[in-house]
């Protein structure tokens, strides 16, 4: 596998803003509203040289934190890199279109921005993603320029199979971690579309690294807690924490797009930095694939 640059890692890394709006959500250690500095902590996320941010109006005051930091940014300084999200959406509704432009107009003033660099649907059911009147609404964005991109994400290969072949979608995100190949094998290993995958999910929100709840909080809890125990044995063959295999391993591989992770630890986001200049051997990927391939009905949070 050919060495990758760390810089082009880098360019790579999409910030997830979750937690920013939403401190409890999923298995990563809980923030009190008061542990993190919202402002100054994006401006550290800027200083390691993190451009791209990803947000939505679900994610809380996310997107009104972000337009807090954007609007103090000095002039010169470079501008992120963001993509939100049009939520709420109902099939065969003439309204559509006015509720997706009213969407992104709100995500835009909350954001302070002109301009969503890619606008998801939050919504992944295909009634929705191949529905005529969301598609006449991401018309209208377009025409407006209000996005430069619109993207979906992912939950079924039949989703993906629509989505890639449509004609109407930029940027497909889907699952991939050292849990779940399904999606990347299927549609991003041999892709020669003008579609780009974005990939979320790298650490299934985050039990790799929080792992006492997961008994009481996820019905599967016994056979995660197993494929985690092989997962760490793997990292210790190659020395490493099984966290860090699991971020190095996403980002080795190739024909992704950007991969999201979400953090509010500078100290985490400078090592994960670290990890991706380095990409893993090719016998770690190889161990690491014939683990991650089968498919695993835990590997989708919605079955937890």
């Amino acid at each position: 596998m050919p060495a990758v640059d760390a810089a082009s890692a880098r360019d790579r890394f999409c910030l997830g803003t979750v937690k920013l709006g939403l401190p409890d959500y999923g298995f990563s250690s809980p923030s009190s509203a008061g542990a993190v500095d919202p402002l100054a902590f994006l401006q550290q996320v800027a200083q390691l040289g993190i451009r791209r941010l990803d947000t939505s109006p679900r994610y809380g005051n996310s997107e009104s934190v972000l337009g807090s930091y954007l609007a103090q940014l000095p002039a010169g300084e470079p501008i992120p890199w963001i993509s939100s999200k049009i939520d709420q959406l109902s099939p065969d509704n003439p309204d559509t279109p006015a509720i997706m432009l009213a969407s992104v107009q709100q995500s835009l003033q909350r954001l302070q921005r002109s301009q969503l660099d890619l606008c998801y649907l939050h919504q992944n059911e295909l009634a929705i993603i191949s529905d005529r009147y969301v598609q006449a609404g991401i018309r209208q964005l377009q025409e407006r320029q209000w996005i430069k991109a619109v993207g979906v994400s992912l939950y079924s290969h039949e989703e993906c199979r629509y989505a890639s072949a449509c004609g109407v979608y930029d940027v497909i995100q889907i699952p991939v971690s050292v849990f779940d190949l399904g999606f990347y094998h299927h549609f991003v290993a041999a892709n020669n579309s003008p579609v780009r995958f974005a990939a979320r999910s790298l650490l299934l929100q985050g039990i790799l690294a929080n792992r006492q709840e997961i008994s009481r909080r996820i019905r599967q809890g016994a056979e995660i807690l197993a494929y985690l125990q092989q997962l760490d044995q793997l990292a210790a063959r190659w020395q490493m924490s099984s966290t860090e295999m699991a971020i190095r391993f996403a980002f080795s591989l190739p024909h992704i797009d950007h991969l999201l992770i979400g953090s509010l630890s500078v100290a985490n986001l400078r090592a994960m930095l670290g990890w991706i200049a380095h990409p893993l051997p090719d016998d770690c990927m190889e161990a690491i694939q014939l683990l991650a391939s089968p498919a695993k009905i835990w590997s989708n949070p919605r079955n937890w």
